[in-house]
């Protein structure tokens, strides 16, 4: 029995320096993260409204958003968006003018299936964005659907459904609430 109260100590014990090593690298590396994840929205903001030349950052209720700006004008917004696909979350920002219409779409981050799911943020040899994100360019991001207005990706219908449904139940629920 006292051998038996030594080990549980000893693991304890290593447990302790395991739990305190990972909050130490999660500590220090946490502000590099963060802000390779701010230099990513910037670029997907850049990206999805080449128009716009500020971004300013809101949040209405819960939704976060940026209000794309060419001058002092208003030529858009670029609404944050999650949905919750086979793998788990997909998150991405969407690009739309004033009435609704998507300019663009980026994925920021996902843990869809790698070889299917994953197919939402793939880009096509010689393209410059990924072939199923293209499909939404010109869109009403209220509306937009899988089979009516995007084609699914063979294998991957509930990432697709997923990219899609999100982006439409954002949309109507943003536009809902910035016209008040």
């Amino acid at each position: 029995m006292n051998q038996l109260v030594k080990f549980g100590l000893i693991l304890g014990v290593i447990c302790l320096i395991a739990t305190l090593v990972l909050a130490v690298t999660y500590e220090i590396t946490k502000p590099k993260i963060d802000e390779q994840m701010r230099l990513e929205v910037q670029s997907a903001l850049k990206r999805i409204m080449p128009d716009a030349d500020s971004f300013d950052a809101k949040t209405l209720d819960d939704i976060e958003y940026f209000e794309a700006r060419k001058g002092a004008e208003l030529v858009g917004y670029c609404v944050k968006v999650t949905g919750f696909g086979y793998g788990g979350y997909i998150r991405m920002i969407v690009g739309m003018d004033r009435s609704g219409i998507i300019k663009g779409v980026r994925v920021l981050e996902h843990q869809e299936t790698p070889g299917l799911g994953s197919k939402i943020n793939e880009t096509r040899p010689g393209e410059a964005e990924p072939y199923f994100l293209k499909q939404f360019k010109g869109k009403q991001a209220r509306t937009v659907s899988v089979k009516k207005d995007i084609d699914a990706i063979t294998g991957a219908t509930i990432s697709s459904r997923a990219v899609t449904d999100a982006i439409s139940k954002t949309a109507t629920e943003f536009f809902n609430k910035v016209k008040r």
